[in-house]
């Protein structure tokens, strides 16, 4: 069977296609499964460790005093207005902020543009968003993807969680969590 003109260049035309897909997909799968390995390297890393130095701002430059996050118990909520994971993260999040007086929830965005960012946030987070200026504190945090919550007791950090609390047994473990700390 002889293929026409047109079949041939379909069949030629395919062929690249064919393989940018194969080679974006094995570039995903391996990119995803670095990050995996990092969030292995970020949990055990910073576990019983001091929060390091923040310089965390609002959308009117006010300060979150860095000497404010060494007292008491906090819990850190890295995420991003464009993340379609953070919002649902924030959904969920807005269901227990206010379960413990004494613990306290801070939303930062980690890195963009500030102004652009914050003013993004200020009406869609739960709680007033601050902006990592320079983004110290997510750079030797090495938080490079969000939603990541980090649990700080007195300036040392004690619990990480990674990736949106989105499905049912997670966000009961992180309820059963909240109550018993």
């Amino acid at each position: 069977m002889m293929l026409t003109a047109r079949a041939k260049r379909f069949v030629i035309m395919l062929i690249p296609i064919t393989v940018f897909c194969g080679s974006f997909y094995l570039f995903y799968k391996r990119a995803q499964e670095g990050l995996r390995g990092r969030d292995l390297i970020l949990t055990s890393a910073v576990i019983n460790r001091p929060l390091p130095k923040a310089h965390l701002v609002n959308l009117y430059g006010e300060s979150l005093e860095d000497e404010r996050l060494r007292h008491g118990k906090m819990i850190l909520v890295f995420m991003m207005p464009d993340c379609p994971a953070c919002d649902l993260e924030n959904e969920f999040l807005k269901t227990v902020i206010n379960s413990r007086q004494d613990i306290e929830f801070f939303y930062i965005i980690p890195f963009g543009g500030k102004d652009q960012m914050l003013r993004l946030a200020q009406n869609k987070y739960a709680l007033e968003p601050f902006y990592d200026v320079g983004s110290d504190l997510s750079r030797d945090l090495e938080i490079y993807q969000v939603p990541i919550k980090i649990f700080v007791e007195n300036g040392i950090i004690k619990k990480v969680w990674l990736n949106a609390t989105i499905d049912q047994r997670k966000q009961t473990e992180f309820k059963d969590w909240l109550r018993s700390v």
